[in-house]
């Protein structure tokens, strides 16, 4: 009996461990909803940060010819941004830009200056050098937007909304920026597709039930009820997603007891 009773002391005693390595593991749903907006960076080597940045500017322009929508990391439901908040996405108004180089400057890890001599967003992240590059816009083209903003408003100025009277947007090459022309010209004070889009959803009945960050109806981006109520069904979503696919586990301090 006395073997038998060392067993049992035994197999309690891994049981016991067993417990406790698994609680050093446990992540509450609200820690995760705590962090800031840079916490979701996954401090972990990323093979495709690094490749993006490969072959120089010749790299990043032809990163750019595709919509930055696209590489982003999205959680396992297939459509909430995993890393990114709705909010922290930059759109650039490229019928606006001047062409000042500014942005690419300071942030040249997610925007670039094209060929048109206008600049783009080729990478979404959460860098503070972004915030920076967007206080040195001289003309404010550089616009914080929600995903599924960003994903209208991309795809719209690759391949139009297929309207054929948008001559002065989108695909056409007619409008240069100042600084490339060298002239003026009135090409240059007509609309955009950031500014067609906003006044587009902002005069339909759906607005602000769609949940805009920079929601004209309302005084500060942010503000938009219905972009609360997302907001925070999304980040209900990023928080699972982290804490099921172990991403959370390397955030934690953990201790031996």
């Amino acid at each position: 009996f006395g073997g038998g009773g060392g067993g049992g002391a035994s197999s309690s005693s891994s049981s016991s461990k067993l417990n406790i390595q698994k609680s050093n593991t446990l992540m509450d749903e609200c820690e995760i909803l705590e962090w800031g907006d840079h916490d979701h960076i996954d401090p972990r080597s990323n093979d495709d940060d690094t490749n993006q940045n490969e072959g120089g500017s010749d790299g990043k322009k032809k990163r750019g010819k595709k919509s930055s929508w696209e590489f982003v990391e999205l959680a396992s439901d297939n459509k909430t941004p995993k890393r990114i908040r709705d909010g922290k996405f930059v759109f650039i108004d490229e019928e606006s830009c001047i062409g000042c180089a500014q942005c690419a400057q300071i942030a040249p890890g997610s925007f670039v200056m094209l060929d048109s001599g206008r600049a783009r967003t080729y990478s979404q992240s959460n860098t503070p050098e972004n915030n920076d590059a967007i206080s040195a816009c001289p003309v404010n083209c550089m616009h914080k937007v929600a995903f599924h903003e960003l994903k209208e408003m991309e795809s719209s100025r690759d391949h139009g909304d297929g309207r054929t009277d948008h001559r002065h947007m989108g695909l056409s090459k007619r409008h240069t920026p100042l600084n490339v022309a060298g002239i003026d010209s009135d090409a240059n004070h007509k609309s955009s597709w950031y500014h067609y889009l906003k006044q587009k959803c902002y005069i339909s009945s759906s607005c602000p039930q769609r949940g805009c960050y920079d929601c004209p109806m309302f005084s500060n981006p942010g503000d938009n009820p219905h972009y609360k109520k997302l907001h925070r069904a999304a980040e209900k979503i990023r928080a699972k997603d982290f804490i099921d696919s172990g991403d959370a586990d390397i955030y934690r301090n953990t201790v031996d007891l």
